[in-house]
């Protein structure tokens, strides 16, 4: 229940309610922060890399990327969240992906996890997607990633 100040009708901000205009700046913010963290997480794995080594795999990275990218067009946004949902889960917990506390994949991922678990407890389609994850790890492990 909302308390109502008396003496202007509006939501009381003792209650720690914000206004919609703070909620979206405050939703910019962190959508903002969470983008930057995954584009450092996307460059962390190469940073000890030589540059040439950095760069071919980068280039087989983006082959393979492009290549699963249009096997996906057809899908739904849920469902590609979804089966990514279940691929990271699946190796963050058997520790093939080891999130270093407070890098930018751990932050990222400790943003994204709770979320992706909230709105999927409410869906029906968990089969499909953790079989999708499967089929992408074996896809990945094909061109000799994620051993």
């Amino acid at each position: 229940m909302m308390r109502v100040d008396k003496s202007d009708g509006q939501p009381s901000q003792a209650l720690g309610l914000r206004s919609a205009p703070a909620l979206a700046k405050r939703a910019e913010t962190d959508i903002a922060a969470l983008c930057e963290d995954l584009r450092i997480a996307c460059m962390e794995p190469f940073t000890d890399l030589a540059p040439r080594k950095q760069q071919a795999l980068l280039r087989r990275l983006d082959r393979t990327g492009k290549d699963v990218i249009a096997e996906w067009a057809d899908r739904s946004s849920f469902s590609l969240v979804l089966t990514l949902w279940y691929f990271l889960k699946d190796l963050v917990d058997r520790e093939v992906l080891i999130l270093w506390q407070g890098s930018a994949m751990d932050r990222a991922v400790h943003t994204l996890l709770p979320m992706f678990e909230h709105g999927f407890e409410q869906q029906k389609r968990d089969a499909a997607a953790q079989g999708q994850a499967t089929r992408l790890l074996a896809r990945l492990r094909a061109e000799g990633l994620y051993g």
